[in-house]
C-alpha cells in the first residue's frame, strides 16, 4: 500500500544589533533555516518511482536585516530566501521526475511615514532574477548540469519595482 513520511525541523533567531553595538541600535537580523525529510513510498504501484514527496523542499533558508526608526517613521528590510530542489513533475514509468533548481531570490523594501495616517513603500522584488530552471535529472546526481540533464523550461521571471502610497482615514 502506498505510503509517506514528511518529517522536519526548523531553527529561527532573531537578533537586535545592539548588543553588538550601539550604533547598530535600530538594526535587527533575523532568520531560519528548516530541514524536511520527505519519502513517498509507491512501490506497489506500476511505473511508479521513488521520490521526495511532490513539491517538498528538503530544505529552506530566509534571512534579513531589518532597519526600523520609528522617531523618522522609517523603515527598511533586506531579505534573502532560498529552497533546496523540488520536484514540478512526478515523473513515472520511463518518463523521469522534473525538478525545480534551487535559486536565491532576494528583495528589499523602504517604508517611510508620512504625516500621521499616511505611508509610501517602495519594493524591489528578486534583485537578482536569477533563472527558473526545470529539468531532468538524466545522471541523478541530485543537481543541475547544464551538460548532461534535459532542461526542461527556464525562465527568468524578472525584477519588479512598486511603489505604494496608503492612507488610513483615521485610528482604529
Amino acid at each position: 500500500m502506498p505510503s509517506a513520511v514528511d518529517l522536519g525541523a526548523e531553527l529561527e533567531f532573531r537578533l537586535k544589533l545592539t548588543k553588538l553595538a550601539p550604533v547598530l541600535r535600530n538594526v535587527t537580523a533575523f532568520g531560519n533555516f528548516s530541514y524536511i525529510y520527505s519519502d513517498v513510498d509507491i512501490s506497489t504501484l506500476a511505473g511508479a518511482r521513488a521520490r521526495p514527496l511532490y513539491g517538498q523542499s528538503p530544505y529552506l533558508v530566509n534571512g534579513g536585516l531589518t532597519y526600523d526608526n520609528r522617531a523618522f517613521g522609517f523603515s527598511t528590510t533586506l531579505l534573502a530566501n532560498r529552497i533546496g530542489r523540488r520536484i514540478w513533475v512526478v515523473g513515472q514509468d520511463q518518463y523521469l521526475h522534473t525538478w525545480e533548481n534551487p535559486r536565491t531570490v532576494v528583495d528589499f523594501q523602504v517604508t517611510k511615514k508620512v504625516g500621521e495616517f499616511a505611508e509610501l513603500k517602495l519594493t524591489i522584488g528578486d534583485i537578482l532574477n536569477q533563472e527558473a530552471v526545470f529539468y531532468q535529472d538524466q545522471n541523478d546526481n541530485g543537481k543541475y548540469d547544464q551538460n548532461g540533464d534535459t532542461k526542461i523550461v527556464g525562465q527568468k521571471f524578472g525584477t519588479n519595482v512598486s511603489l505604494g502610497f496608503s492612507y488610513n482615514f483615521g485610528k482604529n
